[in-house]
């Protein structure tokens, strides 16, 4: 379908493809004290303290790195949105296939209108930063408004909050880690990477290296033992249309794929009570999260509980209550149209049982009548 991409957000946004000015309200949503030590530095230290990813190929527990059903294939396109993503869009809508897009700040600023129709199709969304600048290098204060801003673009965009991110060339250690679970968001790594983001400027980068990767990938018997999250760029239109030459490789080889939240079980993709498409949570799916009918309550309950303290599992605890109280409302709200219809059916029952004892008294009444012979009309005007 045809779309603009002109529109840009409204309101005040920084510049795009800098790392945006700090802002202390971002700032105060992490308790820094809690925060790693690791040094603020983009080259590989010599020794590996803080589990720095890119230099040493460490992975904590909470970092998402695979799908971990065996035939899940997590396909994940970053760099977005861009001019090239409808193309994409148009071929995943006919295949009816759903992926991630992890975006970049900047480009969700001046591409709101794609990533509405990326929502709109069902795909997940995560965010990266908002320059795509490295993380490692920055301060803490500016790691924080990086993903903040890109969070608060989506969210002006889309009216979602991602809680996925992924750091930019994939380069991030404790730091990024213990700041990134403070303000909400797991880590999404990858197991799989076709480097294709080396096409731009590097002459030597040979395109079909893409394809030919996937087709590797799904015929080497050591990566059939789990599920798979690969990354792919929409970046530049060189690597954006290989995507449809590496869905049927992926999908022959009987993998199928699907957004990182669901391989990965996450029923609840956004902060918001929404599924992938924007749409709410049925009561089924929501049953561990807000009840959708005191949505309005519990998110007042839940900034006044975030709003008392800045150390992050404090309001972890504070925002528990909210979500009891809802369940507990939603418990009285059940029960007591049960009690009351149970009340009603007994008072039937009742009701029905004494007919039934008139009846039989007066049937008894008309019999003996016929039995003696008498008149029937006077003896029921009598009785």
């Amino acid at each position: 379908m045809p779309i603009s991409i002109i529109a840009e957000l409204t309101g005040t946004w920084p510049a795009v493809d800098l790392p945006p000015p700090i802002n202390q309200s971002y700032t105060s949503l992490v308790d820094l004290t809690i925060v790693s030590n690791a040094p603020v530095n983009s080259t590989c230290p010599d020794t590996d303290d803080y589990c720095r990813t890119d230099c040493s190929g460490c992975t904590r527990d909470t970092d998402i790195v695979k799908c971990p059903n065996q035939h899940d294939w997590g396909l994940t396109l970053d760099g977005g949105p861009s001019p090239f993503t409808s193309a994409i869009l148009d071929y995943l809508d006919t295949q009816k296939i759903k992926v991630t897009f992890f975006v970049v700040g900047s480009r969700v600023y001046q591409y709101p209108e794609i990533l509405q129709r990326i929502v709109k199709s069902g795909h997940g969304v995560g965010i990266l930063s908002w320059s795509n600048s490295l993380l490692v290098n920055q301060s803490n204060e500016q790691v924080i408004s990086e993903l903040k801003w890109t969070m608060d673009s989506v969210k002006a965009a889309v009216n979602i909050t991602p809680k996925m991110m992924r750091p930019p060339f994939g380069e991030y250690d404790d730091r990024i880690r213990n700041i990134s679970t403070q303000l909400g968001l797991k880590i999404v790594n990858r197991d799989l990477d076709t480097y294709d983001w080396f096409s731009d400027g590097d002459p030597t980068f040979n395109i079909s290296w893409i394809v030919n990767n996937f087709t590797q990938w799904v015929s080497d018997p050591t990566l059939n033992t789990t599920g798979h999250i690969s990354l792919q760029h929409v970046s530049y239109n060189q690597t954006a249309i290989q995507v449809p030459l590496v869905v049927p490789i992926i999908t022959n080889a009987s993998y199928n794929i699907k957004p990182v939240s669901v391989c990965i079980g996450d029923n609840h993709p956004y902060v918001e009570d929404v599924n992938l498409d924007g749409t709410p949570l049925s009561n089924s799916t929501n049953n561990s999260s807000n009840n959708s009918l005191n949505n309005s309550s519990d998110n007042a309950l839940n900034n006044s509980s975030n709003s008392s303290s800045t150390n992050s599992s404090s309001n972890a605890d504070n925002t528990n209550t909210p979500n009891n109280q809802s369940n507990s409302n939603h418990i009285s709200k059940v029960i007591v149209p049960v009690g009351i219809a149970a009340g009603a059916i007994i008072l039937g029952l009742i009701a029905i049982i004494a007919a039934i004892s008139w009846w039989k008294r007066r049937k008894n009444r008309f019999n003996s009548i016929a039995v003696f012979g008498q008149n029937v009309e006077d003896r029921f005007q009598k009785f």
